[in-house]
């Protein structure tokens, strides 16, 4: 072969060989992606077996506690003992779900089961009745839930021997509802020495008042009504006139024809005492001697002071 021939043929060789490592390239790349995409998929696997098998057991978890929840036995709690007597006392007890209410009480000799209400309750109360004074009892609290698992509660309860007297505590003696009314001894017009207490066993209206009060003077004549119609072994009208001379008394009372009792509190000393704020003031006092109403000013009407009376 001459040399031009030669020098022909080998670039058509080389181009030959550029265009063999083109097609070679892409076929290499091709092949490392199919690989990465293997190891990629065989790496997910397991991962989304070991989330399968997690996923699994937290279900059987749950439902093993929902298993084990309804075969459970109730729970009493919060048992309280209240109005315990020599005769009788009243349980009152808990469960942490609707159960049936169930008892039964013993002595050393007996035992005795309480009719209780068999509906499915959360809060259960029995009382116990018949039993002794100065006795040990054994109380047993049975509940039994919708499953018919049952739970049982036992306590000793003791009578107390002697029964306990309540404690009388006496009003204090005051000017104020509630109390018992001050005493005191007032003259009358004509000179009498009269005392709030000869008066126990009535109902006494106290008055206080002055005759220049025109509020006094307009009130007197439902007292006086008052005084005419109520029994006198059920009702005494006081009227006391503070810090007023006799005469002034006698005048005011005879000029309206009243003839209602009136004492003389010519110093203002009882008037003190009760703290009367204004006048008139009126105290209303039951049969006990304890002051159960208190009326600042005048009345309006014969009804009004009987209303009060009334409620007393």
């Amino acid at each position: 072969m001459s040399e031009n021939n030669k020098k022909q043929s080998e670039p058509q060789e080389a181009e030959h060989g550029a265009e063999e490592d083109v097609v070679k390239k892409p076929q290499k790349r091709r092949r490392r992606l199919l690989a990465k995409k293997q190891v990629f998929i065989a790496g997910i696997w397991p991962k989304i077996a070991i989330a399968v098998i997690v996923l699994c057991l937290v279900l059987a978890g749950l439902i093993i506690s929902m298993l084990n929840k309804d075969k459970a036995s109730p729970v009493i709690q919060n048992v309280s003992i209240s109005d315990i007597a020599q005769t009788s006392a009243i349980i009152n007890w808990q469960t942490n779900e609707p159960t049936t209410t169930e008892a039964a009480v013993c002595s050393s000799d007996n035992c005795t089961s309480l009719k209780l209400d068999k509906s499915m309750v959360m809060n259960h109360s029995a009382t116990l009745t018949s039993i002794e004074a100065g006795t040990k009892y054994q109380l047993t609290l049975a509940a039994r839930n919708e499953q018919n698992k049952e739970a049982r509660f036992t306590l000793e309860l003791v009578t107390p021997s002697e029964a306990v007297a309540p404690v009388e505590i006496e009003p204090a003696i005051g000017p104020g509802i509630g109390e018992f009314a001050p005493d005191f001894t007032l003259p009358t017009l004509d000179g009498k020495l009269e005392s709030l207490s000869q008066f126990r066993g009535k109902i006494v209206m106290l008055n206080f008042w002055q005759s220049s009060c025109p509020a006094c003077d307009l009130e007197t004549p439902y007292i006086q009504a008052i005084y005419n119609e109520w029994p006198k072994d059920k009702l005494e009208v006081l009227a006391v006139s503070v810090n007023e001379r006799v005469v002034f008394v006698q005048t005011f009372l005879d000029s309206r024809s009243l003839t209602f009792p009136a004492l003389l509190d010519s110093d203002g000393a009882v008037a003190n005492t009760y703290q009367v704020p204004t006048y008139p003031t009126t105290f209303f006092i039951n049969a006990d001697g304890i002051i159960k109403g208190i009326k600042t000013g005048h009345f309006t009407s014969q009804v009004d002071i009987e209303n009060i009376l009334k409620s007393l």
